[in-house]
């Protein structure tokens, strides 16, 4: 089989497609089944009104080792012209309110068997440090710490962006 597949560069005109093979996995695989949360942000006032404009998800840290099964990792992703307009902040806040009280929301937000001793305790979140940001990347350890969070972990030189090293910071906060 493999010799009648080719390879190319990704374009903008696949987006669509390459969404729709996410949208497969978030509806399908481990991503919803685990049952915590996958939590998206819409503009009401917007001529799309229901089109998600950002979205938050948390998943297991550490793969499916049970040890770690009490702590998540969280993602956040916001459309590039939502950036700046409190998109992110709605979303985490609305993340640490399900996860903080799991009891209080319904199925479709958490599932149950994370009420109780299955709860989640920690959340990290993790910044890549490229130097491009605000404030050098900084300020947005500030919007981590505006909700919580506390510098973990400072790994050096550890990934490459853009030709650049990056560092990468962990933040954590106790549920």
């Amino acid at each position: 089989m493999t010799s009648t597949i080719s390879l190319r560069p990704a374009r903008e005109s696949d987006c669509s497609t390459l969404w729709a093979i996410q949208c497969h996995y978030i509806n399908n695989t481990k991503m919803r089944q685990s049952g915590l949360p996958y939590i998206v942000a819409c503009d009401p006032s917007s001529s799309e009104p229901d089109k998600p404009i950002g979205s938050i998800y948390v998943s297991p840290f550490r793969g499916t080792r049970p040890g770690y099964k009490h702590t998540v990792e969280f993602s956040l992703f916001c459309a590039p012209d939502s950036v700046g307009r409190g998109v992110g902040s709605v979303l985490l806040s609305r993340l640490l309110e399900v996860l903080k009280h799991p009891e209080n929301w319904g199925e479709e937000w958490i599932s149950k068997r994370w009420i109780g001793e299955e709860r989640v305790m920690q959340i990290i979140g993790v910044m890549a440090l490229d130097g491009t940001g605000k404030k050098g990347d900084w300020a947005l350890k500030e919007w981590y710490e505006r909700f919580g969070f506390e510098q973990v972990g400072h790994l050096k030189k550890v990934g490459r962006k853009f030709g650049r090293w990056i560092d990468t910071v962990y933040l954590q906060l106790s549920l």
